[in-house]
């Protein structure tokens, strides 16, 4: 058995973007701040030494 999300064409990665913006724009506005800041992406690069 196939997901469904895979039966409509998309990746897991776009299925679950699109299923925190539906649940993110559905909150009540006292939570839709906090939940639009955690929202965000950052990225930590490291590089590593090579010894």
């Amino acid at each position: 058995m196939v997901a469904y999300w895979r039966q409509a064409g998309l990746s897991y990665i776009r299925y679950s973007a699109i299923c925190a913006r539906v649940l993110r724009a559905a909150m009540k506005p006292q939570f839709k701040v906090e939940a639009l800041k955690n929202a965000e992406t950052s990225v930590k690069v490291t590089k590593l030494k090579i010894a």
